[in-house]
């Protein structure tokens, strides 16, 4: 999962480099990241085993898949990027990656230095970013290797576009290849100029479950950890906000009114609320609810 993700690139995870994503941005509701954040945001490196084993992988692994990624973004206006967490580098941006972020290059340059990006990002984004990118990459090593791929981190920052001044993009990151040892080897990003151009909001991010559909909201308070509801959850606490009761969300759902209220109680644990009206307030301070 910039100073933002720790997935793959630029202002991933601290503010040399990481980052990653994948494209498809959208109407997700997206934390805003509070202000409140430790002096000196730690190295997300110190998470991996700093010894990759390639053992098993296919020689020609990568350009098989930089063939493939080369092949997507030229149908595609996003702006596309492969980060190489092994040599902590960019192995890979397309033109339109140069383009959004105002430069007029070609995509077949490869080891692009983080700074060539790092440099564009919003001044007040990037320390924010690099926390995310910690936590993201906390979160992705304390999953099983096997399902890392599931996951994809959406951040929201604003990157000074040139002409065109500051301007929002919205960005996913998600795993592309791992070693055979389960380290996180190249992440893929995918960036979009954001539908909200609130230059003046902060960032926002959270990471998604594409398979369950799962949200992960990554608090930047120290010592606490990250809100994770499920997709079943999330549709119950939306239909509690539009003022349904357990019985008809019992049968709008067919499920007994007993796993209903099983997960309305769930979610007041999680969010740490006394009743519905603390939970609602609670989801969509921390952007599980619109």
């Amino acid at each position: 999962m910039k100073a933002k993700c720790g997935l793959s690139c630029h202002a991933t995870v601290n503010a040399k480099k990481t980052g990653i994503n994948m494209k498809g941005n959208t109407d997700l509701s997206l934390q805003t990241v509070a202000a409140r954040l430790p002096a000196v945001v730690p190295d997300y490196l110190q998470l991996l085993n700093r010894h990759y084993d390639f053992e098993g992988v296919e020689p020609d692994r990568l350009d098989k898949q930089l063939a493939l990624i080369r092949a997507m973004a030229q149908l595609s206006s996003s702006g596309v990027t492969v980060y190489d967490l092994q040599k902590q580098t960019h192995i890979y941006a397309s033109r339109n990656f140069y383009k959004l972020y105002g430069y007029d290059v070609g995509d077949r340059q490869q080891s692009i230095d983080n700074a060539v990006f790092d440099q564009k990002i919003h001044p007040d984004d990037r320390q924010v970013l690099s926390f995310n990118g910690y936590e993201a990459m906390k979160f992705m090593m304390q999953q099983p290797a096997d399902s890392r791929k599931q996951f994809k981190m959406v951040t929201e920052y604003r990157i000074d576009a040139g002409a065109q001044g500051y301007v929002r993009v919205s960005e996913q990151h998600q795993v592309l290849e791992q070693d055979a040892l389960g380290n996180i080897w190249l992440s893929l990003a995918v960036i979009d100029i954001s539908p909200d151009q609130s230059v003046n909001a902060g960032v926002k991010c959270q990471i998604v479950n594409f398979h369950t559909g799962d949200l992960i909201l990554l608090r930047p308070e120290a010592g606490e950890s990250a809100v994770r509801l499920t997709g079943r959850e999330t549709e119950i606490l939306k239909m509690i906000g539009a003022g349904k009761l357990s019985k008809e969300i019992s049968g709008m759902l067919d499920i007994s009114i007993h796993t209903v209220n099983t997960h309305r109680q769930r979610i007041l644990e999680k969010l740490q609320a006394d009743n519905s009206i603390e939970a609602l307030h609670s989801a969509r301070q921390l952007g599980l609810i619109t």
